[in-house]
């Protein structure tokens, strides 16, 4: 149940909250909190495919962020939150909540994800925004070849620390969505609650087509992709309301981009993907959306109604006669003689 907070309200949370970040709790709590924010319904009245839609969005994400007057730039606005941890193996995410439940949304979505990239062994996974690398690590531990690129340096450098320490082969580079290792192919495009950190997704969408193999297509888990218009993504794509989501504009400037499923769909389908997506019960992180190149399959024909079995035709029919001979006069008036033939039979 989401609770809608005034922007007085909001600022005392975060004031409480001080310099440090959310725990396990308020992590869970503040997703459940939504600003208030009157601006947004002009968003909603417009051409979410336009350039005025565009603008809208962004200046409402100044407006979120606090920085009215600075326009949004990647390479500083996704900085690293901080540094690598001292220690790389209960010091990241999602280790680092210390909550069981929390990390079990996470193991719900690397599950989803693994068993929806499909992949032969020994195939190409690239994933973009992959964090602290947990993912890539557990591909490549799989025998897989496990590629990411992130716009943080501090990531890239946890995720090569991480992959030296347990001998894994995972390449990493620093650079944007699109981006990395050249000109080079890949079976699999993954993001796990990276793609919306991307302003400029109906461009990137049209670019991940030359990363991929032939046969290859991207893989989407934990995306905020709603089902409908809610309060905290009131419009069909645009900054999220929620509190957790302006901590983060407001704290370290990341641009965090909310969707509805219909318009997802159709942008998608722009860029020419077509999209399947696989609800996973109770756990929205876990949620996996799969683009595929091309326009959708054309939906399957209804089946065709079973042929006519002639015999039961013909008894159909043969029933019919009789109780159309039942009904007829001659046999009302003979039926006291069929019953003497009957009795007489009988004697």
């Amino acid at each position: 149940m989401q609770v809608i907070l005034d922007g007085a309200t909001f600022d005392a949370e975060l004031a409480a909250l001080g310099d440090r970040l959310p725990d396990a709790a308020e992590y869970q709590r503040f997703t459940t909190l939504v600003i208030d924010y009157p601006e947004a319904a002009a968003l909603a009245r417009l051409d979410p495919f336009s350039a005025a839609y565009r603008d809208g969005a962004r200046a409402l994400y100044a407006r979120l962020r606090g920085r009215a007057e600075q326009d949004y730039i990647a390479e500083r606005d996704e900085a690293p939150a901080t540094g690598v941890p001292e220690d790389l193996w209960t010091g990241l995410v999602p280790w680092s909540f210390g909550d069981a439940r929390m990390v079990g949304e996470f193991l719900h979505a690397w599950g989803h994800i693994f068993e929806h990239l499909a992949l032969e062994k020994g195939g190409s996974v690239l994933e973009y925004g992959p964090g602290s690398g947990q993912t890539l690590l557990m591909l490549a531990r799989m025998g897989y070849r496990a590629q990411g690129v992130d716009i943080d340096a501090v990531a890239v450098e946890t995720v090569r620390r991480q992959a030296a320490a347990l001998g894994l082969g995972v390449r990493v580079e620093q650079g944007l969505f699109g981006e990395g290792f050249g000109t080079e192919r890949f079976d699999r495009i993954l993001f796990f609650e990276a793609f919306h950190h991307s302003f400029a997704f109906p461009a990137l969408l049209e670019r991940l087509h030359g990363r991929l193999n032939p046969g290859g297509f991207v893989v989407l888990c934990g995306e905020p992709v709603v089902e409908a218009e809610i309060a905290s993504i009131p419009y069909p794509w645009g900054p999220r309301l929620d509190a957790l989501s302006v901590f983060c504009m407001r704290r370290f400037g990341w641009m965090e981009l909310g969707f509805t499923r219909d318009f997802f769909v159709e942008a998608a389908r722009r860029a020419g993907w077509w999209v399947e997506s696989f609800p996973f019960p109770r756990c929205g992180r876990a949620h996996v959306h799969v683009l595929r190149p091309g326009p959708a399959p054309p939906p399957n024909p209804p089946a065709p109604a079973p042929a006519p079995n002639p015999d039961a035709t013909a008894i159909a029919a043969l029933r019919a006669e009789i109780a159309a001979l039942r009904a007829s006069t001659s046999w009302r008036i003979t039926a006291p003689l069929r019953a003497a033939r009957r009795w007489l039979g009988k004697a």
